[in-house]
């Protein structure tokens, strides 16, 4: 019984296929539309797909979900933030009684960076190692800090492509050296590391320090102060952990205060902005897949007025109502199927060619692929059109009757 179901089937779509090459003008008068409409499907999802990890990656360099900020602070003082030196074993103790793989101090500071004549302000982030996971911060040339930087006989950093700038080192092969002053303290510092993008809030070169090798370095003269401290934990229970981190670091320092809470994208609401931007994708294919059904299904309805006197004939020699529909609705099925693989291959073509990669992929460090479900959407898309579009021919050619098709 399913062999039988089989042949007839793979019978309909040899007989499809035929008639398709006898067709060719027809075939490709109704598909041109069907192809541009899939390739224009297959193309905007992915470009959506691409301008949604753009986004994600401008929020998450701000922390990925779920981050914790924590600030401690002296109630009965003057509101400024503990100090850092204070405030790190508690810190640690907590990181290692929660198990939290990730966490890092963030504090800033003002240095001097000079090399040969040049000279500029720098805007230096005293973190830990974890930072740059926990804000995607990605290395574009070199590498980013390890622990054992922190032993260095000359301070390793980590800078932004507006440092190389402003000291005239684009170009320059790393590891180099310029001079850094903070304080009265001035020490030659090694650049390990360039990162893929300046800090877009920043108007000042960024420089990456770790906090041990700044607080050995520049603690003495120009300390640290009023930094808070991350954690990146899991995005369920993640409220729930922040007050009790809360809680546990106020009790490893009397007389000081703790605060926890999520400061991530996905806690302000930035992930609306992600699903704004699915309902816009989805509003403009539905509109380009109406316009390509359209399209084809004029084309197939005049078509089949056309070879009335065909179909008559076959009726004649014993053919059924349901074999014409069949015939009919596949012939429409195996032409879209087509016209859906050829715009597929045009929407890969483009969106990986070289003018989506200089326009839409600069910034984006995790290039994803083509989307496999856009490719998967496009075909079935079209094979969805194409039996839609099969049924109202169909059943005109279903109605056409053996006398009056044979006097056509």
């Amino acid at each position: 019984m399913i062999g039988r179901a089989l042949t007839s089937f793979a019978a309909a779509v040899i007989e499809a296929w035929h008639e398709l090459r006898i067709h060719k003008l027809r075939v490709l008068l109704s598909l041109v539309g069907v192809g541009v409409a899939v390739a224009a499907l297959s193309g905007t999802v992915a470009v959506a797909d691409i301008g949604q990890q753009a986004l994600v990656e401008q929020y998450e360099k701000d922390g990925r979900p779920a981050m914790l900020s924590v600030y401690v602070y002296d109630e009965q003082g003057d509101g400024m933030g503990a100090p850092a030196s204070a405030v790190r074993p508690a810190f640690d103790k907590v990181v290692e009684q929660y198990q939290i793989s990730h966490a890092s101090m963030v504090g800033g500071a003002q240095l001097t960076a000079r090399r040969d004549a040049r000279s500029t302000s720098v805007e230096a982030l005293v973190v830990d190692p974890a930072y740059a996971v926990m804000h995607r911060i990605v290395t574009a040339q070199g590498r980013w800090l390890v622990d054992s930087d922190a032993r260095n006989l000359s301070p390793s950093v980590v800078v932004d492509p507006k440092f190389l700038e402003e000291m005239g080192l684009e170009g320059a092969r790393l590891p180099v050296t310029v001079d850094l002053q903070g304080g009265q303290t001035s020490v030659s510092a090694t650049i390990v590391g360039v990162t893929s993008s300046s800090d877009r809030y920043s108007e000042l070169p960024r420089a990456y320090v770790l906090a041990e090798a700044y607080d050995h370095w520049f603690g003495a003269t120009q300390p640290v102060s009023d930094a808070s401290w991350k954690l990146w934990v899991p995005t369920e229970g993640a409220d729930e952990l922040a007050a009790a981190v809360g809680r546990s670091i106020s009790a490893e320092l009397p007389g000081l205060q703790a605060s926890a809470e999520r400061s991530d994208y996905l806690a302000w609401g930035g992930g609306d902005d992600l699903d704004v931007a699915k309902w816009i994708v989805v509003a403009i294919s539905s509109v380009i897949l109406l316009l390509g059904a359209l399209s084809l299904l004029n084309v197939s309805v005049i078509t089949i007025q056309q070879r009335v006197r065909e179909i008559g004939i076959r009726r004649s020699f014993g053919a059924t109502s349901g074999r014409v529909f069949f015939s009919v609705v596949m012939e429409s099925i195996v032409a879209t199927f087509v016209a859906g693989l050829v715009g597929v291959m045009v929407a890969i073509a483009l969106v990986n060619g070289p003018w989506t990669a200089k326009y839409l992929l600069e910034g984006i460090d995790d290039v994803p692929p083509f989307p496999v479900s856009a490719a998967v959407l496009g075909m079935g898309v079209s094979l969805l059109v194409g039996a839609l579009a099969g049924v109202l021919p169909a059943i005109v050619a279903v109605r056409v009757r053996i006398v009056d098709a044979i006097r056509f």
